[in-house]
């Protein structure tokens, strides 16, 4: 999937090819936003377009590097997920031992956290030692629908993208065309999705 293929966020995906085209991404970003509009996704295809191969400031979707990544086995891609209730030490830990290595194919070693309100105290505290000794081959994209259970230290070390809620008319257009539901029905779920096509 390319940027073009991103609904409703073109502000967002302005900033981050505006960072690229001028080499100046910044270490750490907070995606934050309501659930299902779209946050995850935008990293990940940010993560496809800065690794790309053909250099174009988007996802090709065809070289081996974005296929990689659709396929969650690209080296310099690393998810990070809560396993269970709490993103835990452990995990933060894993993300700094692969942090000392330079990018193994891609420009940059980009590691995802979603749910990142979901980090344990010992966890945040250690993520926060990561913020604060950044190094320019690692970036760090944070994703969270409630960016206030975050420490204000971790807050302020990121640069902060907004994902708003969609408006009803995008919503029921992805509707219509990913899923195989009448008109009617792409419309009813996007009334009652509140802005969000996970929930929807």
């Amino acid at each position: 999937m390319p940027f073009q293929d991103i609904r409703g966020h073109e502000k967002q995906i302005s900033i981050l090819r505006n960072a690229m085209a001028r080499n100046r991404t910044p270490h750490a970003y907070l995606f934050c936003g309501m659930k299902g509009v779209g946050k995850k996704t935008t990293a990940l295809v940010f993560a496809k377009a800065i690794n790309c191969q053909t250099g174009l400031l988007d996802a090709c979707d065809a070289c081996p590097s974005c296929r990689k990544i659709d396929h969650q086995n690209h080296p310099d891609v690393i998810m990070i997920e809560p396993e269970g209730q709490f993103i835990r030490i452990k995990e933060v830990r894993d993300l700094q031992d692969q942090m000392k290595f330079r990018p193994f194919e891609g420009g940059k070693r980009i590691f995802i956290l979603a749910n990142a309100d979901q980090m344990n105290g010992p966890a945040a505290h250690a993520l926060l030692k990561t913020l604060e000794e950044p190094t320019r081959a690692n970036l760090l994209i944070l994703i969270s629908s409630r960016p206030y259970q975050l420490p204000m230290t971790i807050l302020s070390r990121c640069q902060h993208l907004r994902f708003s809620p969609l408006s009803r008319e995008t919503v029921c257009r992805h509707l219509r065309e990913h899923l195989s539901i009448t008109p009617e029905a792409a419309r009813m779920l996007a009334s009652s999705s509140g802005g969000s096509i996970g929930r929807a």
